[in-house]
């Protein structure tokens, strides 16, 4: 049967917030869920196959760490609706969100909860066709934030337009940072969050320079340089910074003793005023 909207969710260590999230959405006319246990020790699979056996079932088994970014594109992989809903497992999804995709939703179009607040950042529906277009996520970006608001950009970059949904339709559930950070290195999430939007910014504008994207191994070097200013530092007082070098154009005269560096340079520092 063919499905208007189909949600995907993705679950490591989250299996108590799963377990309230998953019910509201899993069956919903019209509608498919797709849940990725992303090596979830809790059994998030196990309990998914039991309870939920209508439910598309994702497992990733190869990564002792976590990267969300691979976790929903594999989901996608799984999906057969000209519409992605993208849901974190610790967000219930209220009655009525459904039909007012249904009613509102446009071609072209990708809508985010408002107002916008941090809880229902990464939650947002867009069409399948568009994210398809532009590659999903970014997999070289793994930590905590950034990945939401690089495929945002993106996605508008690709000629699609950013709208939105009323807030109220969705329910975050409160829980403690610690959660959020369990399989990451860095252990407070603004720290990594400044890290990972010096990577946007380095990897967008390295794409300008260059005139075209950024290879998956170009990226991950770029995300692996741009870590390095923050993993030493204790957590709060971060700041991230990192130099991107360029190549030079070999029409450019040279001297013997002498060579011109061309570099990126990239601070994020505390506001002083």
């Amino acid at each position: 049967m063919a499905t208007e909207l189909s949600f995907i969710t993705v679950c490591k260590g989250r299996l108590q917030h799963l377990k309230q999230t998953l019910p509201l959405i899993a069956g919903v006319p019209d509608t498919e869920t797709i849940v990725v246990d992303y090596g979830c020790p809790q059994g998030t699979g196990a309990w998914v196959a039991e309870n939920f056996p209508g439910v598309k079932l994702v497992k990733i088994d190869d990564d002792p760490g976590f990267c969300v970014s691979r976790g929903r594109n594999l989901g996608t992989r799984a999906a057969a609706s000209p519409r992605l809903c993208f849901v974190d497992a610790d967000v219930k999804v209220r009655e009525g969100f459904v039909a007012w995709v249904r009613e509102n939703a446009r071609p072209r179009h990708f809508y985010r909860a408002w107002p916008l607040v941090p809880d229902t950042w990464g939650t947002f529906v867009c069409p399948a066709e568009d994210f398809a277009a532009i590659g999903g996520f970014d997999e070289a970006l793994r930590g905590w934030g950034g990945e939401d608001d690089d495929l945002y950009m993106r996605l508008q970059d690709g000629g699609c337009h950013q709208a939105v949904f009323p807030g109220e339709l969705l329910d975050p559930l409160t829980h403690e940072d610690a959660e959020r950070v369990t399989y990451y290195p860095i252990k407070d999430r603004w720290v990594h969050h400044r890290a990972n939007l010096v990577y946007l910014a380095a990897k967008r504008d390295l794409a300008r320079v260059l005139a075209r994207p950024l290879s998956l191994a170009e990226r991950e070097h770029l995300f692996a340089e741009s870590q390095k200013g923050v993993a030493a530092v204790q957590p709060g007082s971060a700041e991230a910074a990192l130099e991107v070098k360029l190549p030079m154009d070999p029409r450019l005269p040279s001297q013997p003793e002498w060579v011109i560096e061309h570099k990126l340079v990239y601070r994020f520092s505390r506001r002083t005023g």
